[in-house]
Parts: C-alpha cells; sequence; structure tokens
C-alpha cells in the first residue's frame, strides 16, 4: 500500500503528520483518511489525535442571546411588584427563576428576591447569558474552559440551548513494528465500494479489499417512542393484564363530577385558585342529570351541615384528577345485572394543578385512576391490588400511610423511598368510596378507588433527577436516553 511503502522508504526522523501524506501521495485526502483507518486497525499504524470541543448552540439558544424567558419574567414581576402565578404562561421561565432563587412563591403571589430585583434591573449579569454567548466562538473552546462551567455548561445542554462536540485533528502518524514486517496485500489495494462498471463488466477479476466488521460506523437514531408514552403503554398492558377495562373522560369537566360527586365541600381549598384551574371560557357546564344533582345535593346538606350551590357546581374547570371519570363510571355501571359484577375500571389521562413546580411537581401531569366495583370487597383487596400492579412494574418496596381525602373512608398514600433523592416520593392515593357517594350514584355496591400520579415513577423508571426533563425538546437525550427500568 502507498501509505505503508512511504513511511518504509522514508522513514521519518519525527511522526509524519496528515499534510505530509497528501503533499507526498498522489491520493485525495477522503482515500488517505479511510486507508489510515483501515492501517490502524490492523495494528500496522499508530495514529496520535487531538481534540478540540466545539459548541454549537441550537436554534433555540441563538433565540435566547438577547434574553433567557427567566429574565423576561424577572423584568415583568419587576414592572408590577408582583404577579399570580396563574398569569404567567411560560412554565420554564417559572422554574428557572424558582431555582436560580430569584423569585419567592407565597399563596399563588409571585415576588422577585432581592437577587431577582438586582437582575431585572441590570445590576447583576447571569451567568448562563455570558457563557452562552462565550460558546458561540467558531475555533472552537478549552478543555479547562469546559471543565471549569461543567455544571453550567450541563445544564445549557439539558435545555437543548447547545451542543458540545469534538472536532478532532490528527496529530501524527507512525510506523509499528507489525506494520514494519506487512507486505502489501492484493485486497489492500483493492476497491472499496461496488461500481456500475465493475457490475456490468468482469466483476469476476475484481480485486476487493477486505471487509473490516470493525471499522468506525455512522451512529444510526432509529425511532423512538418518547420514554413517558412507553410508560403509559406498559402501564395500559399491565392494567389490561390484570382483567381491568379501559374508560376516559373529558379533560374539561365540570366542578359537579371533580368535586361535589366526589363528596368534596364547596369550601374546600382545593377548589380556591391557587390549586385549581378555572376556564373562563366556557365558564360554566350544565348538569343534566337533574335527579343525580338532587342527591349529590342532598348528600352534601346532610354530610357537610352547609348550603350547596348549584352554580359552584357548574364551573368549568381543568380536571385536578382522572377520579372524575371514576365517579362517572360509578354512576353510569351502578345497576347492572347482578351476574356482571365484580366490575374492575381503569383510565389513564391528563391532569391540572396549579402547584408550585420542582423536581417532583408540575402544573400538569398524567395519572391513572381505578376503580372495581362488587359485593363484600374489603380493604385487604385493595391492597392486594395495588402490590399486584405495582410488582409488574418492578416496584415490590412499596409504604403504605393512613391518609384522609373526602371520597374515600379508609383512605390511605402509596410512597416508596428514592435513595437516591433520600426522600419518600408519593404516588397517590387510594381507599374505598364512601357509602353516601355510591348512594348519591345510585348503588349500594362496594367501590374500591385508587389515583396514583405516572410522572414522578419516571424518576425511577428511567434515573433522572427531575420530572421536568420528559418534556424538554432534547432530541440528543431523547436518542440516546437509558431503557426503562421494568
Amino acid at each position: 500500500m502507498a501509505i505503508l511503502d512511504l513511511l518504509k522508504e522514508k522513514k521519518p526522523r519525527r511522526p509524519l503528520t496528515l499534510e505530509d501524506l497528501e503533499r507526498d501521495l498522489d491520493l485525495n485526502k477522503d482515500s488517505i483518511l479511510w486507508a489510515l483507518e483501515n492501517l490502524a486497525a490492523q495494528g500496522a499504524l499508530r495514529i496520535e489525535r487531538e481534540y478540540t470541543p466545539i459548541a454549537r448552540l441550537t436554534s433555540e439558544g441563538k433565540e435566547y442571546l438577547a434574553h433567557f424567558p427567566e429574565q423576561r419574567l424577572a423584568g415583568e414581576i419587576n414592572k408590577s411588584g408582583k404577579m399570580h402565578i396563574s398569569k404567567i404562561k411560560d412554565q420554564i421561565a417559572l422554574l428557572w427563576a424558582k431555582k436560580n432563587n430569584w423569585i419567592i412563591i407565597d399563596k399563588g403571589e409571585v415576588r422577585l428576591t432581592e437577587l431577582g430585583r438586582e437582575i431585572a434591573k441590570g445590576e447583576k449579569r447571569y451567568n448562563y447569558s455570558e457563557l452562552l454567548a462565550h460558546l458561540q466562538s467558531p475555533d472552537g473552546i478549552s478543555k479547562s474552559f469546559i471543565e471549569k462551567n461543567k455544571e453550567e455548561i450541563a445544564n445549557l445542554k439539558k435545555r437543548n440551548l447547545v451542543e458540545i462536540t469534538e472536532k478532532g485533528k490528527i496529530k501524527s502518524i507512525e510506523l509499528t513494528e507489525q506494520g514494519g514486517a506487512t507486505k502489501a496485500e492484493a485486497g489492500d489495494t483493492g476497491t472499496s465500494q461496488l461500481t456500475r462498471e465493475i457490475i456490468t463488466g468482469n466483476w469476476e477479476r475484481a480485486k476487493f479489499r477486505k471487509y473490516d466488521i470493525n471499522a468506525p460506523t455512522e451512529e444510526l437514531s432509529p425511532a423512538r417512542l418518547h420514554p413517558l408514552h412507553e410508560y403509559l403503554d406498559v402501564v395500559r398492558r399491565t392494567w389490561l393484564n390484570m382483567g381491568f377495562t379501559e374508560v376516559s373522560g373529558p379533560i374539561i369537566e365540570s366542578a359537579f363530577w371533580v368535586f361535589d360527586a366526589l363528596f368534596s365541600p364547596q369550601d374546600h381549598p382545593t377548589r380556591e385558585m391557587q390549586d385549581t384551574f378555572f376556564l373562563k371560557n366556557p365558564s360554566k357546564i350544565s348538569i343534566d342529570d337533574i335527579a343525580l344533582m338532587k342527591r349529590v345535593k342532598k348528600m352534601h346538606v346532610t354530610g357537610w351541615k352547609d348550603k350547596w350551590r348549584e352554580e359552584v357546581a357548574q364551573q368549568a374547570v381543568l380536571r385536578t384528577h382522572t377520579t372524575s371519570v371514576s365517579a362517572r363510571s360509578i354512576n353510569k355501571f351502578a345497576n347492572l345485572d347482578p351476574k356482571s359484577y365484580p366490575l374492575k375500571f381503569f383510565s389513564v389521562g391528563r391532569t391540572y394543578r396549579n402547584e408550585s413546580i420542582d423536581y417532583k411537581h408540575l402544573a400538569e401531569f398524567y395519572m391513572v385512576d381505578g376503580i372495581i366495583i362488587g359485593n363484600n370487597l374489603t380493604f385487604s383487596n385493595l391492597i392486594y391490588t395495588l402490590k399486584q400492579f405495582y410488582s409488574q412494574l418492578g416496584m415490590n418496596d412499596l409504604i403504605f400511610r393512613p391518609s384522609y381525602f373526602p371520597f374515600t373512608e379508609p383512605s390511605l398514600e402509596i410512597y416508596y423511598y428514592d435513595e437516591k433523592k433520600k426522600d419518600s416520593i408519593e404516588l397517590g392515593g387510594a381507599g374505598i368510596i364512601r357509602k353516601e357517594i355510591t348512594k348519591a350514584m345510585g348503588t349500594n355496591k362496594t367501590v374500591l378507588a385508587w389515583g396514583p400520579g405516572l410522572d414522578r415513577l419516571m424518576l425511577r423508571a428511567l434515573d433522572i433527577e427531575s420530572i421536568t426533563e420528559l418534556y424538554k425538546n432534547d432530541i440528543g437525550w431523547l436518542r440516546k436516553r437509558p431503557e426503562l427500568k421494568i
């Protein structure tokens, strides 16, 4: 081979460079690079490379060069002095402003801290903004700079604002002892690809290079489901395999089905603006089943010894839980043939709460609700069902704690202990639906119910730091993310 011959003939006192080979050989650069990789793989050459980190701003990163969303949010709050959390549409800006200690959230009101005011007024520079500007250098950045700003650059990558790659350059090429003793073989001097001329000509006489199955290849990125949707499919299959039937219901609901039908008093704190999203259009949803409404009204007046107002029950809300679907199912299947029972239903869907955002809280998340309608069902049946479900997801270390919910009695909460975060993670609640509710829904059956969240399970299933990572537009992470731990 020409490269080996050149190295043997010259016997250079110093290692050759790629530029030396380009100058002395009548070959193009691509051919030389291919041959070098092939010879290095065979052990005939020793190639030393040096790498320069290259940062490329994503399209979103270029938009952030002027101002980060959290900077704009700080400026908006500074103008008005305070802002209600329901008015803040950019949840990413809210998350980072909170993480940077720029804001304080108190009873739904968002105010700036002293640091936040300094940022809003431009008295203090935002390190992420300066870092993003520095990463624009077309000539690359030093490895020491990356190491010094390791955590900040990692956060910029997580936010899909920057991509860090390495530009490799051949520094030196040396002949090894094996290369010095190697003679060029016919396969090394032949062609590396089929052409039309070879196929239609004397292909039997053509000489081909040996095929190296260990040669580096381009990394493939096959289509993959988003991990959250993949997990939802697993959850659905698990409930279906346990003999449950899937049901669904509307995301925009009346307060009647979200609260009143579930025996939540009309002055309950969860109905207030800091927890529930109330809609302006439509502002109310009528209750068509008048007989059911009267039974629910009687349940509230008798049970809570308070007035019950139809206009409050008609308020349009984004459902705060999928238990509204379970309530509809109890009412719908309350009076079937006795032989039909027990009935087992589950639902999976989005729910919405005006939460303060942290690693285990979002304003929007998935819940799975389930009920079993039947006779002589017990609390032990409920716990057994939950253990069966979670065990199929690889979770056998559940913690059950007594709790209180307006619509179940007795009630419990489900937890697991996260060793990494040293924190007990609440998965959701469960219990036996109160007799007041089943009576109002038109049945005397016993109903076991549960409503755990699903997003928090992803902390364990994907070993991620925060459930916010599930909703970022990081294509690189989606392509390379780990397999689900199930």
